[in-house]
């Protein structure tokens, strides 16, 4: 029985883009939940000395509470993991790119050095993007939706750049936007609940500090190489889809079909 395609070739609704997501992780799980696992032991690794140097670090976290911690340590921690978030899941958003083209041509293509330059240089300027939005505070949202499906667009197109993801931001109703941000805050509820929910049961289990401290530690990345993916993937089918509504992609891919078999470069914006 032949699998049904993650990225079916009309637009989507809302609920089906979530679905797709999910689905591209599926068929991608290698390329995604493995290097996100790596990214996501990487930003603990950078988190843990500046929590430590802000005086909110896990440990102290544990043996006093949230409410004891500096506010200000809180603020500027919270600013630097949300734009390491941002710079991940763009990252991540080449893979997740190359993974929607599989799905539509039936080819998977690794990215090329040149997309991986490319999306080194992009990453870091969304995530630093985000991480001023969030410390100054409703700047997050334009800060986290304007650069961040660059990866994506690398991916799909095989080129692209901050302005074409900018633009992708505001296309078609600004409808990329508005699921990356649902997307988003998703995963933020599932995620909290997640460890606040880890954070009971060791409530009820006699650990010391240190045990807890790296129980948490692995419930953060685990719960973030999930969330990683999934946005990931969700940016490249709100991209994908977002051009089916904009620019009849799907139409185009149909009457091309139809005269030699679909490449990445047949999905690629002219």
């Amino acid at each position: 029985m032949n699998r049904q395609p993650a990225l079916p070739r009309r637009p989507l609704t809302v609920g089906e883009l979530l679905d797709a997501a999910v689905q591209l992780v599926r068929a991608a799980p290698r390329s995604l939940l493995v290097l996100a696992a790596g990214l996501a032991v990487a930003e603990q690794g950078v988190l843990y000395p500046l929590r430590e140097v802000l005086g909110v670090g896990l440990l102290t976290f544990i043996r006093e509470g949230l409410w004891e911690l500096p506010f200000g340590g809180l603020w500027v921690a919270f600013a630097v993991g949300a734009g390491l978030e941002a710079l991940i899941i763009t990252f991540l958003g080449v893979w997740a790119g190359r993974a929607a083209v599989a799905e539509l041509t039936g080819v998977w293509r690794r990215p090329g050095p040149w997309e991986v330059v490319r999306v080194s240089l992009a990453a870091p300027v969304a995530g630093l993007v985000t991480a001023v939005g969030a410390f100054l505070g409703p700047l997050w949202v334009p800060g986290y939706t304007l650069f961040g499906t660059s990866g994506a667009v690398i991916g799909i197109d095989a080129k692209g750049s901050l302005g074409r993801a900018a633009a992708t931001a505001f296309r078609v109703g600004m409808r990329v936007t508005g699921v990356r941000l649902l997307g988003y805050l998703a995963w933020l509820l599932l995620r909290l609940g997640f460890l606040v929910g880890l954070m009971s049961l060791l409530g009820f289990l006699s650990v010391d500090d240190v045990t807890a401290f790296w129980i948490l530690t692995v419930g953060f990345v685990i719960a973030n190489v999930a969330a990683y993916s999934f946005l990931a993937a969700l940016d490249a089918a709100a991209v994908i889809e977002s051009r089916f509504r904009g620019e009849g992609l799907d139409i185009w891919l149909a009457r091309a079909e139809r005269h030699a078999p679909l490449t990445h470069e047949t999905v690629a914006a002219r």
